[in-house]
C-alpha cells in the first residue's frame, strides 16, 4: 500500500544561515516542519510545529513552493508531498530543540551546500533561490 503525506516545511534564514534539524545521532538534515493534522492550514501546522520542536514564536512570510520525494522505508514506498513557506522566528527562546530526539543547527550557505539533507532536491531549490519570488519546484525520486 502506498503512502502519501503532506507536510509543511519551513525555510527561516537569519544572518545568512538556514534552520535546519536532524534527529538526534543521524547525519541527514531536514527543513524544520512536519504533518499537516486533520483541520489545520499549512501555515498553522507550521507554527505548530515550530512552537512544538523549538519553543519559539514564528510567523509564516510567503508560500515558496512544493517539492515531492518518493523514497522507501522498511514499512513501504512513501510519497511525501512538501508544502514550502518562508517563516521568521518572533520569539528568542535560545533555538533549543524542545524534543529530545531533535537537534537544531544553523548552517551558512556553503554548509547547507554541502550537508546531507533530505530531500536533496528541496535543498538545491533553496539554495538556488535568488531574490526573484518565483516559486520553488522540486521533485525526487521518480
Amino acid at each position: 500500500m502506498r503512502n502519501i503525506e503532506c507536510i509543511a516545511r519551513a525555510v527561516v534564514e537569519e544572518d545568512g544561515k538556514f534552520l535546519l534539524c536532524r534527529g538526534k545521532g543521524l547525519a541527514n538534515w531536514f527543513f524544520p516542519g512536519g504533518h499537516i493534522e486533520e483541520g489545520e492550514s499549512a501555515p498553522e501546522a507550521l507554527v505548530r510545529e515550530i512552537a512544538e520542536e523549538l519553543g519559539e514564536e514564528s510567523e509564516v512570510m510567503r508560500f515558496l513552493g512544493a517539492s515531492e520525494n518518493k523514497f522507501h522505508t522498511k514499512n513501504g514506498e512513501v510519497h511525501e508531498i512538501n508544502l514550502v513557506f518562508k517563516v521568521v522566528l518572533l520569539s528568542d527562546g535560545g533555538r533549543v530543540s524542545q524534543e529530545d530526539h531533535l537537534e537544531f543547527a544553523w548552517l551558512t550557505r556553503d554548509e547547507l551546500r554541502d550537508a546531507v539533507v533530505f530531500p536533496t532536491s528541496l535543498r538545491d531549490a533553496v539554495l538556488a533561490m535568488s531574490t526573484k519570488e518565483s516559486p520553488i519546484w522540486a521533485s525526487e525520486g521518480f
